[in-house]
């Protein structure tokens, strides 16, 4: 539990660097992207080349490299129980066994990708949200959605809430390591018994964690409310974003190692 204060999923990193300079838009599309990609290569080369691009990222906007590799502890189970269920249960040449266990040719390259490209989507929703403020992100994604307010969809009340839980993210892990310590102050023991004492033990964590969770909800609607928030109805943009020729040589570098990622032979 002492892990989770740590945990920067969500957090803004001003810096100055050529990747912060790009138009939000661009960000999440090449994200988004880059993503769908990881899922769609088949080929170890390609799962290692989005890999390799999203280190070189990375390097471009400065972010520091642990604490961006740092999100994957936030998915380490989830990461854990796919590269196993790929290792024991994929068909092919055993490659050793054990009763009813066994591990293939297959389930050990299956367990590497999938764990890879899982890996992979979290370092890039971490790196696009280390790199984009709140009102750009909101801006972003209220303009990529444009489109679907011809069918009457709520883009600007869809776009607050989404950049509202991404940005609450890093807020509730902090306030869940700060609440574990308490209560580890307090004589509370997250880590020794069997599965079942373990989940037990959660619970002095969860109850004050939702309950906090559900208090700053109510005083964020209160805040809205009280400055007249009304939606997307009326409102007007203070910045205006800006498409430019760093945001189309990003576009094209996305699309063109994207391509390459999906040509390359497994």
């Amino acid at each position: 539990m002492r892990g989770l204060n740590r945990i920067q999923v969500g957090q803004y990193y001003p810096v100055e660097s050529s990747v912060h300079g790009l138009d939000a838009r661009v960000k999440v599309v090449c994200v988004l992207a880059l993503i769908i990609s990881a899922f769609i290569v088949d080929s170890a080369a390609g799962i290692i080349l989005l890999f390799l691009l999203a280190l070189g990222i990375i390097y471009l906007a400065k972010l520091p490299p642990l604490q961006v590799l740092g999100a994957l502890r936030a998915v380490f189970l989830l990461l854990l129980i796919t590269a196993l269920a790929q290792l024991f249960l994929s068909p092919g040449r055993v490659l050793w066994e054990w009763g009813p266990l066994s591990i293939t040719n297959t389930g050990v390259s299956n367990g590497l990708l999938y764990t890879l490209r899982l890996a992979l989507a979290v370092i890039l929703m971490c790196v696009l949200t280390m790199t984009t403020n709140s009102v750009e992100l909101l801006m972003g994604l209220e303009g990529l959605m444009i489109p679907l307010r011809w069918v009457r969809f709520p883009v600007q009340e869809t776009a607050m809430i989404l950049t509202t839980a991404l940005r609450f993210l890093p807020v509730l892990l902090s306030r869940a390591g700060e609440i574990s310590r308490i209560q580890e102050a307090r004589g509370a023991d997250f880590s020794s018994g069997n599965l079942l004492r373990r989940t037990r033990s959660l619970l002095p964590v969860l109850v004050p964690l939702f309950t906090s969770c559900f208090r700053d909800a109510q005083e964020m609607g209160t805040a809205l409310a009280s400055r007249g928030y009304r939606g997307g109805k009326g409102r007007t943009r203070y910045r205006v974003s800006h498409f430019g020729l760093p945001d189309l040589l990003a576009l094209a570098a996305t699309a063109a190692i994207i391509a390459l990622a999906v040509l390359l032979p497994a």
